[in-house]
């Protein structure tokens, strides 16, 4: 009896491990690490914080996930786009028609997803722009600080449409003058100009002339768009059950150096 014991246990052990064996493999290495948190740092010119590391790599694990069902159901054919479309088709198939919500329930969701609907801090920034170190004037710098018309001064810059004072986000801030001086402006604690800063535009001097806090919209404001939110988080919940029952085909690693 003490033998079928054992051979059992080793049979359960073998099949466990054979099981595991023939899960499909999604490895998250050091390097798809990096990648994911320096692309967010860029976005939101700060730093990522431990627990939002983990976050942006559940979010990686589920978009792989995703990716392969739909390439098992064969969404990829004629689809030119093919990753990231594959993952919002199967986004879309995963999701079953949803109920309209009451105005009571639409009231409530606009209660508890207050942060949703709070804007982001905007930052007043005045800018000046050269496409090359060769076109900054000598003594530019302090020239502005004395008062020069900076608007005379620079150059035509495409992405503020030639604007030399523009309202910006801290997303919008790294893509309109790259990270250094988008990093910069968020964290002056004064009106002096700043710069130079060099992107891959170009050459950028700017200075912060004021900032205006998040806001919370009224509920009147954001009503038009409430349906459709509810619809989107109410489908994230269902994709999130699909997705738990799934995620047991596979075998994730995440390996750290």
């Amino acid at each position: 009896m003490f033998h079928f014991l054992i051979l059992g246990g080793i049979v359960f052990a073998a099949d466990a491990f054979f099981a595991s064996a023939r899960k499909e493999q999604i490895i998250v290495d050091q390097i798809t690490i990096d990648y994911l948190v320096a692309r967010q740092e860029n976005i939101e010119l700060r730093d990522i914080p431990p627990q939002e590391v983990e976050d942006l790599i559940t979010a990686h694990v589920e978009d792989e996930i995703l990716y392969r069902e739909a390439y098992k159901r064969g969404l990829n054919e004629g689809d030119s786009r093919m990753r990231r479309n594959m993952i919002l088709k199967m986004r879309g198939l995963l999701v079953a028609e949803l109920d309209t919500p009451t105005d009571q329930q639409l009231k409530d969701f606009y209660q508890s997803s207050r942060e949703r609907y709070t804007s982001e801090e905007q930052f007043q920034v005045d800018h000046v722009y050269f496409r090359d170190e060769a076109s900054v004037p000598d003594g530019l710098l302090e020239q502005l600080d004395q008062g020069a018309d900076f608007r005379s001064v620079s150059e035509r810059y495409t992405p503020t449409f030639g604007r030399s004072s523009v309202q910006a986000t801290r997303s919008e801030l790294a893509e309109i003058f790259g990270k250094e001086a988008g990093l910069t402006v968020v964290n002056a604690k004064s009106d002096a100009w700043m710069g130079p800063f060099s992107s891959s535009n170009g050459i950028h001097f700017v200075r912060r002339t004021g900032l205006t806090p998040p806001q919370l919209a009224k509920f009147e404001e954001v009503e038009p768009y409430l349906l459709m939110d509810w619809q989107s988080e109410e489908a994230r919940k269902l994709i999130e059950v699909e997705l738990e029952t799934v995620r047991n085909d596979y075998d994730v690693v995440v390996e750290r150096e």
